[in-house]
């Protein structure tokens, strides 16, 4: 090969340069293949909706008629002022607001790499992580993965051009004049917003910490950095006295309950899941399928997996903040929630970044041919399988009607099931069911359904007591606890052709 051809790593960057208004424009009819105004139905995004109606129509930041703890409460409030401004349960406005949020990320992530190397890779950047299978999913779902990276990106642009802008002809890294307002607004506004949503929050305030206590050490100290520190503890302070879940009678939420409880007396287990559950599932699926949007086989998974952890921990070092917040997001993957690609969305902009500079380098540092024999194998490899991944995830999202083949056909008749339940049993009410579909129906239902191992007092005098068949054994075992069982099936059976069984309602009777 001649030797005086640029590098293929230089290539693409100037390809992606020259065409990038065409590539941006490519996305948008990718994202619309996939929008189809259909809910993708999911336990969580129910109790989010539930809660976020109840805000909406006056009854507080309840759930199942009750103060509740647990969900943050950014994403429901944002619901709530959906509901609000569109008077409409139809969840089309809420879908549509999420694709916004996912293209104000993509915007924010062009102008953070932007802010930190140059065009060129701001543009491949932005475009690898909008056809991530990861990134591409997460528009579609009514949950606080999304919202919540938006909030970390606006935090981190606003943090970049405040210590690191540099002037056109300086070098990377030097700092220059005075930040613009519009940067804190971006700092203030995104960390207030990341704050709100998810308990991935505590993990970012650690990072930003330890990020401005390093800058502190180092030296100059400086206003930005005391504003800044301020402002984390503002926000920090702010959240624990507003947090609508202290309503419930509590200084914190469960999150934060169960987190103290489990790292403070439960260490051996958490030794034993490390060893045994969450370092195996880390790097032979999660990882792998986090960057190249599906797990590559056994073995190979854990390679892309060390490789991923490699080049996280040393392309990123020159970014203080940026490495703290990836390496605390991998400790809380192995030491406290189990490690599933889900909670990686949070960091993988910074990821996609530092795989990009990883294969870079070595298309530098490899001797010729294999420098981009091995570049353009791991850059194909990346972009090839997130791409055939959303492609699967655009067919799912075509086919009619949606309900038949989401997930099997498993919710295919829980329109009927919700309404059952609606006319037959009173508004207050208990509904015990499998706890997969409970908060579902609880939603479209407008009644109390819960799992069995809900902590709700089901002996409370003068309420009724409802069971929701098919349910499981720990269902009847609850009942049995308090000497009930199923009494007249109440309504008509529904089954649809994927419900292996009927789904039958009964009130619940003395034994």
């Amino acid at each position: 090969m001649d030797r005086f051809l640029p590098l293929w790593s230089d290539r693409i960057l100037a390809i992606a340069d020259r065409h990038r208004h065409k590539l941006f424009l490519a996305l948008i009819p990718f994202y619309l293949l996939s929008f189809n105004g259909q809910w993708r139905l999911e336990p969580d995004s129910a109790l989010y909706l539930t809660i976020g109606r109840n805000v909406a129509e006056g009854h507080g930041y309840t759930y199942l008629g009750m103060p509740h703890r647990l969900a943050f409460p950014g994403l429901p409030l944002l619901f709530a002022g959906i509901f609000r401004l569109f008077h409409t349960e139809h969840l089309l406005p809420a879908l549509i607001v999420m694709m916004l949020i996912g293209a104000a990320t993509l915007a924010l992530t062009y102008r953070l790499f932007l802010l930190y190397s140059d065009r060129p890779t701001a543009v491949l950047i932005t475009f690898g992580l909008g056809i991530s299978r990861l990134f591409y999913r997460y528009n579609f779902e009514l949950l606080s993965d999304m919202p919540f990276l938006m909030g970390a990106m606006a935090f981190l642009v606003g943090y970049e051009a405040i210590f690191h802008r540099r002037q056109p002809t300086s070098g990377k890294g030097q700092s220059t004049s005075h930040a613009k307002w519009y940067d804190w607004a971006l700092l203030v506004s995104g960390l207030g917003v990341a704050i709100a949503m998810r308990p991935s929050m505590w993990a970012l305030l650690i990072a930003i910490v330890l990020a401005m206590s390093w800058s502190i050490v180092r030296g100059p100290v400086r206003w930005p950095q005391i504003i800044t520190c301020a402002t984390v503890l503002t926000g920090a302070v702010l959240f624990w006295v507003f947090d609508p879940r202290h309503n419930a009678g509590s200084s914190m939420g469960q999150y934060e309950d169960a987190l103290f409880r489990i790292t403070l007396t439960h260490w051996k287990v958490l030794l034993h899941n490390l060893v045994f559950r969450n370092i195996p599932k880390l790097f032979e699926g999660s990882l792998s399928q986090t960057m190249f949007g599906a797990r590559l086989g056994p073995g190979l998974s854990t390679l892309g997996g060390i490789g991923i952890i490699v080049v996280c921990a040393t392309q990123l070092r020159d970014r203080p903040l940026w490495f703290l917040w990836v390496a605390i997001t991998f400790l809380m993957m192995l030491l406290v929630i189990e490690p599933l690609d889900r909670y990686f969305l949070e960091a993988l902009p910074l990821m996609v970044f530092a795989w990009w500079s990883g294969i870079r380098w070595l298309n530098y540092r490899l001797p010729q041919p294999w420098a981009d024999r091995v570049f353009i194998a791991l850059f194909v490899l990346g972009g090839t399988v997130n791409l055939l991944r959303c492609g699967e995830f655009i067919v799912d999202q075509r086919r009619f009607p949606f309900r038949d083949y989401y997930l099997e056909g498993r919710y295919a008749s829980i329109d009927r099931v919700s309404a059952l339940v609606h006319n037959h049993v009173e508004p207050k009410a208990w509904v015990m069911t499998s706890p997969i579909p409970a908060r579902i129906i609880t939603f479209y239902s407008r009644r109390n359904v819960i799992g069995p191992k809900a902590e709700i007092d089901l002996d409370r005098a003068g309420v009724p007591l409802y069971i929701l068949d098919p349910s499981d054994d720990d269902v009847l075992d609850r009942f049995k606890a308090i000497r009930m069982k199923p009494g007249p099936q109440l309504g008509p059976s529904v089954q649809s052709k994927y419900d292996p069984q009927p789904w039958m309602l009964h009130r619940a009777e003395s034994q």
